[in-house]
């Protein structure tokens, strides 16, 4: 159940199933950590109606010192693609910020690895913003993908936590807590 962890998060493909970390960030939270929330963009087809200040103060009455939009990571990665392409020494450049697509290069086509931008994805450099104005702060990334979790393992110290819509969904719902439209 929620409360005790042991939740699992099912992948609408059933490629996966990974353990909810709702109890890994309500620890992060009661060990007095400034915790500020990343949001993906997305948010906004999964909470029909809710803007961002609505998932702010749902998250603060969480514990979470803030949230932000994952959208100023984007930029971060859009600036960084442009400044790979004016250099003009790429013929090809695959550009991906899916962990999964960047994977699936990895494993089954290793050739084309020097083509794939070595530009970290929106999550990750958000996360990398965040710490970088909030030193001592934990980073959790909020969105839809699973594949997230594992990208922030495989990144580790970056982002410290990694909650889907599902999990968030379902703690505002245990703790009674309910987003506002606007």
């Amino acid at each position: 159940c929620i409360l005790c962890g042991q939740c699992f998060v099912v992948c609408p493909q059933n490629a996966k199933e990974i353990v909810s970390s709702i109890e890994t960030v309500k620890v992060m939270l009661d060990s007095g950590s400034k915790v500020i929330a990343s949001i993906a963009p997305s948010f906004i087809a999964n909470y029909d109606g809710i803007g961002i200040e609505s998932i702010r103060q749902a998250l603060r009455k969480l514990g979470f010192a803030d949230a932000e939009e994952t959208a100023i990571g984007a930029t971060i990665v859009k600036n960084e693609y442009e400044r790979i392409l004016a250099q003009g020494s790429h013929d090809v450049l695959i550009s991906s910020c899916c962990h999964s697509v960047n994977l699936l290069i990895q494993k089954y086509y290793p050739q084309a690895l020097p083509y794939l931008a070595d530009v970290v994805s929106p999550m990750l450099a958000h996360c990398m913003d965040i710490k970088r104005r909030h030193p001592d702060c934990k980073t959790v990334f909020i969105g839809p993908c699973l594949s997230k979790k594992d990208e922030a393992d495989v990144y580790g110290g970056v982002t410290d936590a990694v909650l889907t819509f599902e999990e968030l969904s379902e703690w505002l719902e245990a703790a009674s807590i309910e987003l506002t439209p606007g």
